[in-house]
């Protein structure tokens, strides 16, 4: 679980660089993909204040690309 700790922190830095360099969509689906891995460990943890900050960013960012026809 340290790994998946790690690599979804690195994943939503990364994601935050893509962003700020407006680099779409694909900052958007990193963004998506470090928000799953931190709902996993949030889960996994039993940790809610995780579950509650990066849970609705799935749905956020996800729909978002449906929106958009990304997805």
């Amino acid at each position: 679980m340290t790994y998946l700790k790690y690599f979804s922190a690195l994943t939503v830095l990364t994601a935050i660089c893509l962003h700020s360099l407006n680099v779409y969509p694909v900052n958007i689906i990193v963004h998506m993909v470090g928000a799953c891995t931190w709902s996993v460990v949030g889960y996994v943890w039993k940790e809610n204040s995780i579950i509650l900050n990066f849970l609705p960013q799935v749905f956020i960012l996800g729909g978002g690309l449906v929106y958009n026809n990304f997805l």
